[in-house]
């Protein structure tokens, strides 16, 4: 279940970037986006241990029903975290170069 809570955290940490960004705010932008990728690993991480768990188990029913169907979700999940985090730190850099201007 930890893996529910670090995969929610990454998305909130990443939307919470992007209003920052949104907002002109530059303070804290490095540890949040920081932050959400390593949730976002973490996140991968777990999935994998308890895929593992199962293997060691020989739980081959539950790799059947869940591993075909969290594949996509959790790439998913990647792209979707990789592009917040990517549109916050545009946003940032964009604002930093009005700044200078």
């Amino acid at each position: 279940m930890s893996w529910l809570v670090c995969g929610s955290l990454a998305f909130l940490l990443a939307l919470v970037n992007l209003a920052m960004a949104l907002l002109g705010k530059k303070r804290g932008h490095a540890g949040l986006l920081f932050g959400s990728m390593a949730c976002g690993a973490l996140t991968l991480l777990e999935e994998y241990r308890m895929a593992v768990r199962w293997v060691q188990r020989e739980d081959w029913s539950a790799l059947m029903d869940v591993l075909p169907g969290m594949e996509l979700i959790l790439t998913w999940a990647l792209f979707l975290g990789l592009g917040l985090n990517l549109a916050a730190l545009v946003l940032h850099r964009r604002r930093e170069k009005e700044k200078t201007s």
